[in-house]
């Protein structure tokens, strides 16, 4: 049997997801029928403090909640500040604030037990569901079309074919009509982009000082 991290990590949460602020959140309501739909008997517990409230304070007056997941005998628990619509830290939370807080912690609770960890990582992809290379058509100044698959294999293909271009208008048709490939590379690997790009730069130079002499 696969254990709860096993399963849930695998999960794409890609499509449940908002930015705000330069931070992505992964919706909570959704995160949370996920785990459920997954493992029926799970439960969550918001804490409630000795104040009487679900939110605590630290020395300086700011505020934090807590929230913790069961999953078997599996428990994951979270304490996050309670921040304002500019993701800032509050002294005097509002109930709205406060219970952002709490569906938010509750969030990070299930990605702690798995479900959009990467999210938290940095990742775009959960582990298992990694993006395949690409493949693409490069069309050359001349003849046919050659298929390559993988970014450094089509950054290595145009490196071979932009000195076969004899001129300055070969060349500039040559970049254009293999832009849908150029655009997929500049995507996944910007790098080996720059690294195309600079090799057209330099012979489009080298072709110009030709045709000027």
């Amino acid at each position: 049997m696969s254990s709860t991290w096993e399963t849930l990590s695998k999960i794409d949460v890609s499509e449940h997801t908002e930015e705000k602020n330069g931070l992505t959140y992964l919706s909570w309501a959704w995160a949370w029928g996920k785990v459920k739909d997954n493992y029926p008997k799970a439960r969550y517990v918001k804490r409630i403090w000795d104040t009487e409230l679900p939110y605590t304070k630290d020395d300086q007056g700011y505020a934090y909640v807590e929230v913790t997941v069961i999953i078997g005998d599996e428990e994951q628990s979270e304490l996050m500040p309670v921040l304002d619509y500019k993701n800032q830290s509050v002294k005097n939370p509002n109930s709205f604030q406060v219970n952002t807080a709490l569906q938010r912690c509750l969030a990070k609770c299930c990605a702690m037990h798995g479900l959009g960890h990467y999210i938290y990582a940095g990742e775009d992809l959960p582990q298992g569901m990694e993006e395949p290379e690409p493949e693409v058509s490069i069309h050359p100044a001349e003849g046919d079309a050659k298929e390559a698959k993988g970014y450094k294999l089509i950054s290595e293909i145009f490196t071979t074919f932009i000195p076969e271009c004899e001129d300055v208008a070969t060349l500039r048709s040559f970049w254009g009509k293999n832009k849908n490939a150029l655009e997929i590379l500049k995507k996944g690997n910007k790098e080996l982009y720059e690294k195309v790009l600079g090799n057209f730069t330099e012979h489009s130079e080298t072709l110009k000082k030709g045709e000027a002499a």
